[in-house]
């Protein structure tokens, strides 16, 4: 008696390679997912980062918010703090914080900061000059804190209630309330109670 041989057949080898074939191609796309996940995981942490430390910045900053005039004929010169609505639409805060690190007061400046927060073609920007008194035709430095905003609103706590609007000549308010409208559409806000304040 003769021995077949045992075998794969045409037929079997053919689902073989299109059951692999599917694996395969399940496997790249789980693949691919996985990646743009990953990706969009780390911009997302890039960008809550980013508004992290604008507002870090911004609460180090009112934390420390002085009650003092500014003389000099400039925008950031005048009374405490200023309020005012910026060319974009948005809001501008303007005032003078202590604890400007100034080590063994080695630096030939006081540790008093004049500062400024306003927006400036879709960023968040903070304003600041090395002398809290700004000299006549002076030019701040320039921090881009923040992309991508589309608005910048500030309101004032002061006597029981919130306003819109701010006088230098009363001094500081009790609280500052600060709000950002991203280009994703969101809207942050954040309060800061300022010194003083009961």
């Amino acid at each position: 008696m003769s021995r077949r041989s045992a075998g794969f057949t045409l037929l079997e080898m053919i689902l073989a390679l299109a059951v692999f074939a599917l694996l395969s191609l399940m496997a790249n796309r789980l693949l691919l997912q996985g990646l743009e996940l990953e990706q969009f995981s780390s911009r997302h942490a890039h960008r809550l980062a980013q508004i992290q430390h604008a507002f870090a910045l911004l609460e180090r900053d009112t934390f420390a918010m002085l009650p003092r005039p500014v003389r000099g004929s400039g925008t950031f010169s005048g009374a405490p703090l200023l309020a005012t609505e910026d060319r974009s639409g948005g809001d501008s805060l303007i005032f003078t914080h202590a604890g400007w690190p100034n080590p063994g007061d080695r630096l030939p400046r006081s540790v008093l900061q004049r500062v400024g927060y306003r927006l400036a073609e879709g960023y968040l920007v903070r304003e600041y000059f090395d002398y809290p008194d700004v000299p006549e035709g002076a030019q701040p430095h320039r921090q881009r804190l923040l992309g991508k905003v589309s608005g910048l609103q500030v309101r004032y706590w002061h006597q029981g209630r919130w306003s819109r609007q701010w006088q230098g000549s009363e001094g500081l308010p009790q609280a500052v309330e600060v709000a950002l409208t991203l280009a994703e559409g969101g809207t942050i806000v954040r309060r800061f109670l300022l010194p003083g304040a009961r």
